[in-house]
């Protein structure tokens, strides 16, 4: 795992051209355990939005959490992210 990049928005918007959809899709809150987080999906997250907001892919999402199929989440479920920037 690369080690972790903490950025802020002005930073990610120099390097994105904006911080992106995660702040419309990504709403939910996080607990940092240091290497991995535990995310808690709201209402209206997608993974095409949490997936930026922590610098890794929906495919990793889902396959270190065992989602088949990534348009299925729901309010309330925890998902272990190993981000490689937090926002």
């Amino acid at each position: 795992m690369a080690d972790e990049v903490k950025l802020n928005d002005i930073d990610l918007a120099e390097i994105d051209g904006g911080a992106g959809p995660w702040q419309n899709y990504a709403r939910g809150t996080y607990v940092n355990y240091g290497s991995y987080i535990i995310y808690t999906v709201a209402s209206g997250d997608v993974l095409t939005g949490i997936g930026p907001r922590f610098g890794v892919t929906v495919a990793e999402i889902c396959q270190w959490n065992g989602i088949p199929d990534a348009n299925r989440i729901y309010a309330g479920q925890h998902l272990t992210i190993y981000p490689r920037i937090i926002r």
